[in-house]
């Protein structure tokens, strides 16, 4: 069986997002550095010398992600100071993917609690915040728009094969293919958010920030994506429009994403996007530490498309707290007016 890897880190200023939390996307951008750091000492070679068996240099192409903050926890929680604790353990499918679990707290993770962890569907019934990625092994090939799969030199003598497809390739061939995400259990009902603009969100390609040293779209980079649209969508596409504050509040709760295409830095991202809210009588009381308020939760549905070809890049379903401080009597007054005005249909 596969051994769990034991990382730890501390929140500091270059891991934090304004409202003094834990950022979602350098977050994703630490777990995906341990999950390579995993593979390399996997195959026993550094990180920069993972090559394929013609000697390519590899990537680890990041298929799909599951991100859960769980329901005691929240992006507040790990604030300023807050040491991680990331657990994470790897196995080799059809020695060219990679399946990664991972357990976070803000304490120590003990070995008994991780024994029993073989599954996706395991990792979601225990108690502490978790991640799951999957992994390709890819080699650019002409560019961004063309990147093959490889097996790594090397992989022959790894024991930690799986037996079976990990759910995470499967998952992402059946949302290719149909274009439906797996809702969240429990998935809570939601009012929509009818808005007034419904033209796609135009994201251009910054390459100093979203491409990282081989060239490539770095895949937390599409999270910072589709927050950017969510933004835009509730400050500029709604009829009565949220203030920048309102939106700053937003933390993730869970997401799933599935990703298909990269991009260059000269590319545009079109984001299509959907949103719902979730009523505060289906969701329990707010667990985010000190004075917090959540009067409500949102849930965005959203796909990426590359806007030279609209090649579908990626497609994402996250659910969002509005965890406000009581002490932002403004910010709370607004979101009480907004969920009133949608509760009763008023304009």
């Amino acid at each position: 069986m596969p051994s769990w890897n034991d990382y730890r880190s501390q929140v500091t200023m270059p891991l934090m997002a304004p409202g003094e939390k834990l950022s979602e996307v350098e977050f994703l951008k630490l777990l995906g550095a341990c999950q390579w750091e995993s593979i390399s000492r996997l195959l026993g070679v550094p990180l920069q010398d993972i090559v394929s068996e013609q000697n390519d240099r590899l990537y680890g192409s990041v298929i799909n992600v599951e991100l859960d903050f769980g329901a005691a926890h929240s992006q507040e929680r790990f604030g300023e100071g807050a040491p991680l604790f990331v657990r994470n353990r790897i196995g080799v499918y059809a020695q060219r993917f990679v399946e990664g679990l991972f357990v976070f707290d803000d304490e120590e993770i003990p070995d008994a609690e991780l024994a029993a962890l073989d599954t996706i569907a395991e990792l979601r019934a225990q108690r502490r915040p978790h991640a799951y990625f999957t992994n390709a092994f890819i080699v650019r090939a002409g560019g961004n728009a063309k990147l093959k799969v490889f097996r790594p030199r090397g992989i022959d003598a790894v024991t930690e094969a799986l037996a079976t497809e990990p759910a995470g390739i499967r998952e992402h061939a059946r949302v290719q293919a149909s274009g439906e995400i797996a809702p969240f259990s429990p998935m809570p009902e939601s009012l929509p958010l009818v808005p007034v603009h419904r033209a796609p969100i135009r994201y251009q390609v910054i390459p100093e920030t979203d491409l990282n040293g081989a060239g490539l779209l770095y895949f937390a980079r599409y999270m910072a994506m589709t927050s950017y649209a969510e933004r835009v969508f509730l400050e500029e596409h709604l009829e009565r429009p949220l203030s920048n504050p309102l939106v700053e509040a937003l933390s993730t709760d869970r997401r799933r994403i599935f990703f298909f295409a990269n991009a260059t830095g000269k590319d545009v991202v079109e984001i299509a996007l959907e949103a719902s809210l979730v009523l505060p009588e289906s969701f329990p009381p707010s667990t985010t530490p000190g004075a917090y308020r959540t009067p409500f939760k949102l849930l965005f549905r959203a796909d990426l498309f590359r806007g030279t070809d609209k090649m579908l890049m990626a497609s994402s379903l996250v659910q969002r707290s509005l965890n406000v401080p009581a002490s932002a009597k403004a910010v709370l007054t607004e979101a009480d007016r907004f969920l009133r005005r949608l509760r009763t249909g008023s304009r």
